[in-house]
């Protein structure tokens, strides 16, 4: 019966190391737009994720002059985000395509940016 419970014990083990195969991982991000000098830009920057990973950035208008909102967006993969200051506002996707693709205000196409860098795992 000792044997019995020290195999059932090793099944555990194994069971435990080997587990189920990983889920894609996250990446959270804490993007904010400032001016300094007169530029507003996204910072900091650029991001850097894996393919397959879920990305998560929580934007922050900082901005003091007006206009009041900022766009984030991204456009290879469809996001559009307007980011009123004083509010913060979150936008989650699928990082399914490997590049280099630019992060933008898509309200003031003049503001300089940043970039999402997307690496094959």
């Amino acid at each position: 019966m000792h044997r019995v419970w020290i195999a059932w014990g090793i099944v555990a083990l194994v069971i435990l190391a080997v587990g189920s195969p990983p889920a894609a991982s996250a990446a959270d991000f804490t993007l904010v737009n400032i001016e300094y000098e007169g530029t507003k830009i996204w910072v900091p920057g650029p991001i850097v994720v894996k393919k397959g990973e879920t990305v998560k950035i929580k934007a922050i208008n900082n901005v003091k002059s007006d206009p009041a909102e900022h766009g984030l967006a991204i456009e290879a993969y469809g996001i559009k985000q307007v980011v009123n200051r004083g509010k913060t506002e979150t936008v989650e996707f699928k990082a399914d395509k490997a590049g280099i693709f630019p992060i933008t205000c898509h309200l003031h196409p003049a503001h300089v940016g940043t970039q999402l860098v997307v690496l094959e795992k």
